[in-house]
């Protein structure tokens, strides 16, 4: 697990995206969440609308709309798929994105149409680290 800036805490066996969700690859599915870099910046998430189970997403489209009392936005589809689980829990307890972001703050389950280049597209290993980096420099201003 690295540790960036003694702060932010990304697991070493995720993939990232630019828009601060993480991937985990289970068999042929994908378990998305936020990243503890985005739950810390967007302050207590007070509000989650979560995806239906079975729609078929395309990439970049939104997978989940969260708000905290400061800020509001959303986490977009990392790669084509159908959602096949969701955490319905955050509907009415959204705290498990904020106090365990890569735990019990789960959002959803997919099964992509293509893993393998889906993968591609996502950050991984030191360059998603480097990425952070840069995110937290822009926002530090």
């Amino acid at each position: 697990m690295a540790t960036i800036e003694n702060k932010y805490e990304m697991p070493d066996d995720l993939y990232y995206t630019t828009d601060h969700a993480w991937v985990k690859v289970e068999g042929s599915k994908i378990r998305i969440g936020i990243t503890d870099f985005m739950q810390q910046l967007a302050g207590e998430i007070t509000f989650i609308r979560i995806p239906r189970v079975d729609k078929v997403l395309e990439a970049g489209k939104t997978l989940a709309s969260l708000q905290s009392g400061k800020w509001a936005g959303k986490i977009l589809v990392p790669m084509k798929g159908k959602v096949v689980e969701v955490n319905k829990d955050l509907a009415s307890n959204p705290r498990p994105l904020n106090e365990d972001p890569y735990g019990a703050g789960w959002i959803a389950v997919m099964e992509p149409e293509d893993l393998e280049n889906g993968l591609k597209a996502l950050l991984y290993g030191e360059k998603a680290v480097e990425w952070v980096k840069e995110e937290i420099a822009k926002h530090a201003q």
